[in-house]
């Protein structure tokens, strides 16, 4: 009888010395936490001061450690063991202040509401009251309450706020001062020496003080002489305003619901739509003004890349209308103006090779053979248009034969834009013969870039109007640019600065006045129109 024993079955997969062996791994390389559990009740208190209401602090709270817990999963969180603290505290910030602004878009008020234990739950608002602190500003109470309450440090304060730390510093010396002047009047008010204190505080005057209360008992304190005397005793241990015993004060601070915030923070991170801030260098969100001011400011940029765009395509698309033939200002184009040379054309029926104009071939059919050729032309007399022949091409055939031989004239069109130092004048001809032109004004002050030249079919030339500001009149003021031989005119309109004194009496009118910009001499600055 022979006896076997049983084979272990293979394994699938990793062994389990390895399974074994990365449990210890990956404890090792696990990262440190997003937040402590000791910051809960302080940000939580943060958030409490802020939003007035248990819930919305628990969402914004939730939504805060939600951010806290994603950034420190991509390795995007401060470094600096220094900057953690100030680094959570700037996210409770624009979790809080984001939702404050939604609050006010939808129109919500952000009280407090009778729901749950709301006994409770007022008297953890009642612990967030500061008598003291009545005198301040937002920012200064922001501020203050970072400082004593949270015991945050200046720099930690002015990375919270964005802010310099010199400017974090004078916020918190300006509202220690604040602070000092409400305390030294509550000290007058607790030596029930003045009746006229008495009449003003009342009973209960820390729960009742407010920035009203608090802004009469200090002008009281201010011009009573027996109330100004006790404050000075009572703030007699101060060495120099802005050192307040604000920043020994031990303020109340709320004992966060940690079930509640978690499931905020698990609701948060589930969420398919998940908005975040934009963050800067070193890993603090950007407030949502700072947002606007940066859409804004693209906005601009790109309004303005559109003008630019639209002010350099005019010169390009008037040279590209001048090549096509078209007017550039809406006028029917002639077919006069689109005449050019092309090469020879070989003429049916026997013809011989001959130079025949753009625009006379365009408007005449190719001969038939009841027609003369071209060499028949040239001995005998003009032929009369045939029967058959179309308006066109009578009009065509009674021309004569001086049309095609001669091109023809040029067209000149005006462009005008305006920039910000002066009018620009785009010159354009377009056509089958170049253009003189010549510009001038009626206004002394308008100086004129260039006053005359010769321009060739396609060329453009652009001159500028720019104005004399020390011979401009005073007040509105009307000029003219005239362009010929076309006749245009442009108006060229602005104002002067109207002077304090009676200016002085002009130089002698027999003084002719200053010579314009003009051409190289021999060109008649101002030459009388061609004709056409």
């Amino acid at each position: 009888m022979t006896s076997c024993r049983a084979q272990p079955s293979p394994l699938t997969g990793r062994r389990p010395q390895h399974a074994a062996s990365s449990r210890p791994r990956a404890r090792r390389g696990a990262r440190p936490a997003a937040y402590a559990d000791a910051d809960l009740d302080g940000l939580f208190t943060y958030c409490l001061s802020v939003m007035c209401e248990h819930d919305a602090a628990i969402a914004a709270l939730g939504e805060a450690l939600a951010l806290a817990e994603r950034q420190q999963e991509r390795g995007r969180r401060p470094e600096a063991p220094a900057l953690a603290r100030s680094w959570l505290y700037a996210l409770v910030r624009w979790c809080c202040l984001r939702r404050l602004a939604l609050q006010r878009e939808q129109g919500v008020s952000a009280g407090p509401r009778a729901v749950g234990e709301d006994a409770q739950r007022r008297r953890e608002l009642a612990m967030l009251a500061w008598a003291e602190a009545a005198g301040t500003t937002q920012e200064q109470r922001e501020a203050l309450e970072l400082a004593v309450r949270h015991r945050l440090t200046t720099a930690e304060i002015a990375r919270v706020l964005r802010l310099p730390d010199e400017a974090a510093r004078a916020l918190l010396t300006t509202a220690n001062c604040e602070v000092e002047r409400t305390t030294a009047a509550l000290a007058a008010v607790d030596s029930a020496h003045c009746p006229s204190m008495a009449m003003l505080s009342g009973d209960d005057r820390r729960v009742l003080l407010g920035p009203t209360l608090r802004r009469e008992l200090v002008r009281h304190v201010d011009e009573c002489p027996a109330c100004r005397l006790v404050a000075q005793r009572a703030m007699a241990g101060l060495g120099w305003p802005g050192t307040a015993p604000a920043g020994q004060t031990r303020l109340a601070v709320v004992r966060a619901p940690r079930p509640a915030v978690h499931a905020a923070r698990l609701a948060v991170r589930r969420a398919r739509a998940q908005q975040g801030p934009r963050w800067d260098r070193w890993g603090f969100p950007l407030p949502e003004k700072d947002r606007a001011a940066r859409r804004e400011r693209l906005r601009g940029r790109a309004v303005t890349g559109t003008v630019v765009a639209t002010v350099l395509a005019a010169p390009v698309l008037a040279l590209w209308a001048a090549y096509r033939g078209g007017p550039v200002t809406g006028e029917a184009a002639e077919l006069e103006g689109m005449s050019a040379s092309v090469p020879d054309e070989v003429v049916e029926e026997g013809g011989g090779p001959g130079r025949q104009p753009n625009g006379e071939r365009e408007r005449r059919r190719p001969a038939s053979p009841d027609e003369p050729t071209e060499e028949d032309e040239s001995s005998g007399p003009d032929p009369e248009p045939s029967d058959d022949a179309s308006p066109e091409d009578r009009e065509g055939a009674g021309s004569g034969t001086e049309e095609p031989t001669t091109p023809a004239p040029g067209e000149l069109f005006v462009d005008v834009a305006t920039t910000g130092s002066g009018t620009l004048l785009t010159l354009t001809v377009s056509g089958g013969s170049p253009v003189d032109w010549s510009a001038s004004t009626d206004a002394d002050w308008l100086l004129l870039g260039r006053s005359s030249g010769t321009l060739w079919p396609g060329e453009t030339v652009v001159v500028e109007v720019l104005v004399d500001t020390a011979r401009q009149p005073a007040g509105p003021w009307q000029g003219s640019v005239f362009i010929q031989p076309t006749g245009a005119r442009v108006t060229v309109e602005g104002a002067g600065e109207s002077p304090d004194a009676p200016e002085e009496p002009p130089d002698d009118p027999s003084d002719p006045p200053a010579d314009e910009p003009s051409d190289p001499p021999g060109d008649d600055p101002v030459p009388q129109p061609s004709p056409v």
